[in-house]
């Protein structure tokens, strides 16, 4: 009997209302094991719609099981061109350049998807007194505090009037964290000595966004992945640190 691709049965709802035929057409032929005639066809539905970014990852990915290594790195790079904040573009990218041989690329573009990630979440947190709020807990891994600070630096950068940032102080945290006097707050504008606008990050801020990277499987993955390319390239510590952080923050 036939292999029938589900997709002729009933299109996916994402084929169905983003798509074009030729990404059908590729889909289809993927789940029958046509590389190269998904490749065809999907190369068509790129020509087509330009600035949908999943077609071209959707692209990369079967450039890179042939392997053809420079049309799927820059079938991944459109898609970053398109949505700087693809974080699943920054992870096959990498492992693209990993496979290539180009380690250095590879764990500089780990560590783009993790600060795409780190912005993404960032933009949809609410600053609102309504927010939940998140105590504090211990953490094998610290990278993650890392990627807040780049992410709280991105958000006050893309704001008007805010002139830095800033973070409590030890003792500052403990006495929100016990009075919860800005409520589910992530941050506040306050004046410096300058007379300047400061944003300060609250402790709900930083814990809120621990607890999102670790809803989201995308997150481990990156860091383990880095993890591996360290490893490879034999930076001393840094893997097993990575590789602690990403079996922590596994969903």
């Amino acid at each position: 009997m036939a292999k029938l691709c589900p997709c002729c049965v009933e299109p996916s709802t994402k084929i169905r209302r983003n798509g074009t035929l030729g990404t059908w057409l590729g889909q289809c032929c993927r789940f029958l094991d046509d590389i190269d005639g998904a490749i065809k066809h999907l190369s068509r539905a790129a020509e087509l719609e330009r600035d949908e970014p999943s077609i071209f990852l959707a692209l990369g990915i079967l450039c890179q099981l042939k392997p053809h290594w420079d049309d799927a790195i820059d079938a991944f790079r459109r898609a970053i061109e398109i949505d700087p904040d693809y974080v699943l573009a920054y992870n096959s990218l990498a492992l693209t350049q990993k496979k290539r041989g180009e380690l250095d690329k590879a764990l500089h573009n780990y560590d783009a998807g993790a600060k795409a990630l780190a912005r993404r979440s960032v933009k949809a947190m609410r600053n609102t007194r309504t927010s939940p709020i998140l105590k504090h807990r211990d953490t094998v891994g610290t990278l993650w505090v890392e990627y807040a600070s780049f992410a709280a630096l991105y958000l006050a950068s893309s704001a008007e009037g805010i002139n830095g940032i800033a973070w409590p102080t030890g003792e500052q945290a403990l006495e929100e964290d016990r009075t919860e006097k800005h409520s589910g707050l992530y941050w506040i504008d306050v004046p410096n000595d300058k007379r300047e606008t400061v944003r300060l990050f609250q402790p709900n801020y930083f814990n809120t966004f621990r607890e999102l990277l670790k809803r989201d499987t995308a997150y481990s993955n990156l860091i383990g992945n880095r993890g591996t390319v360290l490893e490879l390239v034999g930076r001393n510590d840094e893997p097993r640190q990575h590789f602690d952080e990403a079996t922590e923050f596994q969903p």
